[in-house]
């Protein structure tokens, strides 16, 4: 279970929680669920906003690789526009790639939920095995105004067992839309018993050797939990989870 508090420039604090929770598993991978709910600002008016998710991750080349599949349904409680996605993820001790692909469902009266997709690579700082640096970019299809475009750079670091911190810069190609430094601060219960943390320090090797991946079967899906919508013509953007 996670607990999740979002800064940035030019919002006012997010706070969600996410769990996630395994159906079955086998041999070779597993089936799970991941559920979240937090708020968010959309044109200065507080929203919550929940996610639901169906995911089915395998193990591959002795356990060193994961590669996953996922859907989501994402809603809007104080409105009726609602949204669906695909997922897919790539990952090993070292490299980490992960892509959605996300469609509306349902637009309310003044809202419509905009399509679009998002990809992100991330790698392993050397000798900082608890660190990973990643780029990310994502584009949403305009319906009465022109495209959003935009591409984040940044780091994710756990700092112990049971915190992690994610800051990144959010350069969005769109005038009128403000790049952004966000940062977001991670609470993890029950506390990892496994992997390094910067409490390790710098290590003695570069890389970290491939490991067996099966400790990240429950590793939470990375993706954008929040509606992108245009609201009476104007495009409102929030920065990925």
């Amino acid at each position: 279970t996670e607990v999740s508090i979002d800064l940035s420039e030019t919002y006012e604090p997010d706070y969600s929680i996410l769990a996630v929770r395994e159906i079955s598993k086998t041999d070779t991978g597993n089936l799970f669920t991941q559920f979240s709910l937090f708020n968010t600002d959309k044109n200065n008016e507080e929203r919550f906003i929940g996610n639901f998710g169906l995911g089915s991750r395998k193990l591959l080349y002795n356990d060193t690789m994961l590669a996953g599949i996922n859907v989501f349904i994402d809603n809007d409680f104080n409105e009726t526009t609602r949204r669906a996605s695909l997922g897919l993820e790539l990952k090993n001790a070292v490299l980490d790639f992960h892509s959605n692909m996300y469609a509306g469902i349902d637009d309310s009266t003044d809202e419509q939920v905009m399509d679009g997709w998002d990809y992100t690579l991330a790698s392993q700082v050397p000798y900082l095995h608890w660190s990973k640096l990643f780029v990310s970019h994502y584009e949403w299809d305009g319906i009465l105004r022109a495209d959003v475009k935009g591409t984040k750079v940044g780091s994710e670091m756990i700092l112990n067992p049971s915190v992690n911190l994610e800051f990144a810069y959010d350069d969005k190609d769109r005038k009128g839309l403000d790049d952004e430094w966000y940062a977001k601060i991670q609470f993890v219960h029950p506390p990892r018993n496994n992997g390094p943390t910067a409490m390790d320090g710098i290590s003695d090797t570069a890389w970290n050797k491939n490991k067996d991946m099966s400790d990240e079967l429950l590793s939470k899906v990375k993706r954008n939990n929040k509606i992108m919508i245009e609201f009476k013509g104007i495009s409102t953007i929030t920065r990925a989870d």
